[in-house]
């Protein structure tokens, strides 16, 4: 599974994670797609087969919800909790990473349009 991790959490995430073999890219990493809109960079996750990653819940639920009633394809959405994975706290970014790594050695959800909370 492609993860499109969203610019606002820790580039070291994608990186550890690649590391352990998954395939995983961070918007922050990549000067082409920083800055890049919340409908462009759902539309680059649905083309590449890949799910976002991101705590932007107000801009990317109402995206998914929307393609979902359009009929639109996209693999999935992942939603961190910022309470949960506090980008201030000492914990982060090794909180969110375990939390990624637990998630995708489970079985994540199968089919498509499915948005998963952290």
């Amino acid at each position: 599974m492609r993860l499109l991790i969203d610019e606002m959490h820790h580039v070291a995430v994608a990186g550890a994670l690649r590391a352990d073999g998954f395939d995983a890219i961070s918007v922050a990493e990549r000067p082409d797609l920083r800055g890049t809109s919340d409908s462009d960079l759902f539309e680059l996750a649905a083309s590449t087969h890949g799910v976002i990653v991101t705590e932007n819940i107000r801009d990317f639920a109402p995206l998914a919800a929307r393609w979902v009633a359009e009929g639109r394809l996209f693999v999935g959405l992942v939603l961190t909790s910022p309470q949960r994975f506090n980008r201030a706290a000492v914990a982060y970014p090794g909180d969110l990473l375990a939390a990624l790594r637990s998630w995708l050695t489970a079985a994540p959800p199968a089919g498509e349009g499915w948005t998963w909370w952290l």
